[in-house]
């Protein structure tokens, strides 16, 4: 019978793969108690969200349930919310004061938005981090193109069917790349009275480069991508105040757009900040050459491991590794195959990590890719991509429905159907926008006569 209570908190890329080793190997399923939780009950495939958000990739096809993966690797699992860990006396409270204890806790709750105290980014922007965030943002894209195909004059076209893109990392050029792909193949030929020049696109980051961590070769290639494409790129002044449908930049200038998508940065999430450890200027916990997480006085605890999104691990030059899916899943790899050698009694190397690379796509026509060194890019890059992530998906089926996706994409057009009703993607102030002959298209400004846009609710 299991006997020492392993709790894992957390089921994206880290968690999820200490499961699948522990869950491997019998010996330690036999000496581990092992229990995931997670806010969700399925495990969501972060790097095609861009195109799940326009409709290349179905929504359901990058989501994995924990029930099924608890079945096969004769595991529990509880969908809930942590609400506070309490490391002296080994527990965890959850949502309805539920309380699980353990022996050896794994932290992998991954990260939040980081708004970088910008005033009124919260408020006025649109996140990108989760499915239902993907999910909204597409369907505010076709709705949008729907009421600026109703609207009366050119200008209230333009203000509806503008879009700023915050933080130009790889997040943001993927969601950029794809929201062009998207307007200007599917959506702009299938309404006769918008034209590609009602369209804008910009994306705006601090750095003078998008993808700053690329190699520079790799960087100039997607600038140039997106700016043949007709993306606006606003390099050198970040973001200082965001209000309504306008964002205010360092060097004095406006970025006004109708829509402000928010992909500038990640935090790890309030509850590990609190937690009494050793801890970078950005958050993340340190741990040791083992994943073991350091208190304040840098020492490592034997009964907390540390992964993904919210570790900092030395690479040994002062630097940490990079908040990566590739870092996350080696991470996890190593906790499950440590924990695996816990149970048989046999001792593990320390940690070590080499970086495969990246990938950035750009749509079905193009990415770049660095793999162990080489530099690929076009086509044959966005193959590369293709057969990365395919193989990487969890589970056949997955790798067979998102396998099709992609074959689809190359042949067929995006699927414009629009399921949410305006008032599940809409505020209330948009809602109530008028669209009348004689709206005022507006100016960016505070006042409500100064941010009508014109719009109707059908």
């Amino acid at each position: 019978m299991a006997g020492r209570r392993l709790l894992i908190l957390g089921g994206g890329f880290g968690g999820l793969d200490v499961v699948r080793s522990v869950g491997r190997s019998r010996a330690a399923r036999g000496y581990w108690d092992t229990l995931l939780i997670d806010k969700e009950n399925f495990f969501q495939f972060n790097p095609l969200l861009p195109a799940v958000a326009t409709g290349a990739v179905e929504t359901r096809h990058i989501v994995y349930p924990f029930r099924e993966m608890a079945r096969h690797r004769h595991i529990r699992f509880h969908k809930n919310k942590v609400i506070e860990i309490d490391l002296d006396r080994r527990r965890v409270r959850l949502h309805n004061n539920l309380v699980e204890p353990f022996d050896v806790l794994v932290i992998a709750v991954g990260s939040e938005t980081e708004y970088y105290g910008v005033p009124g980014a919260i408020e006025n922007t649109r996140p990108f981090k989760t499915l239902v965030d993907a999910m909204t943002l597409r369907a505010r894209v076709v709705e949008l193109f729907e009421m600026a195909e109703q609207a009366e004059s050119m200008e209230q076209r333009r203000r509806l069917l503008s879009f700023a893109i915050v933080g130009g990392g790889v997040t943001g050029v993927e969601v950029a790349a794809e929201l062009v792909e998207m307007a200007r193949e599917t959506l702009l030929p299938m309404f006769p009275s918008l034209h590609a020049s009602h369209l804008s696109v910009t994306v705006i980051e601090s750095k003078n480069r998008v993808v700053a961590n690329a190699r520079p070769e790799h960087s100039d290639y997607v600038r140039r991508f997106l700016e043949r494409r007709g993306v606006t790129l606003r390099f050198g002044a970040g973001a200082t105040r965001v209000e309504p449908r306008c964002v205010h930049l360092a060097d004095g200038s406006l970025v006004e757009a109708f829509t402000i998508v928010w992909t500038a940065g990640v935090r790890p999430p309030g509850l590990v900040q609190t937690l009494p450890m050793s801890r970078v200027p950005d958050g993340r916990i340190k741990v040791d050459e083992f994943l073991r997480g350091l208190d304040r006085e840098g020492r490592p605890r034997e009964d907390v491991f540390v992964i993904g999104d919210c570790a900092a691990a030395d690479r040994g030059d002062g630097t940490f590794q990079p908040r990566l899916a590739q870092t996350a899943v080696k991470m996890g790899s190593y906790v499950g195959k440590l924990l695996v050698q816990r149970a048989t009694g046999r001792p593990i190397e320390p940690f070590e990590y080499r970086e495969m690379g990246y990938i950035i796509s750009l749509g079905k026509h193009s990415s770049v890719v660095e793999l162990f060194g080489i530099p690929i890019s076009g086509r044959l890059g966005w193959l590369l991509w293709a057969s990365a992530y395919l193989i990487k998906m969890v589970g056949l089926r997955k790798q067979l429905e998102v396998g099709i996706d992609h074959l689809t994409h190359l042949w067929f057009e995006h699927d414009v159907s629009q399921i949410l009703s305006r008032r599940q993607i809409l505020s209330d102030e948009e809602l109530n926008l008028s669209l009348g002959p004689g709206a005022s298209a507006g100016e960016h400004g505070t006042t409500p006569d100064r941010r009508r846009a014109g719009l109707a609710d059908g």
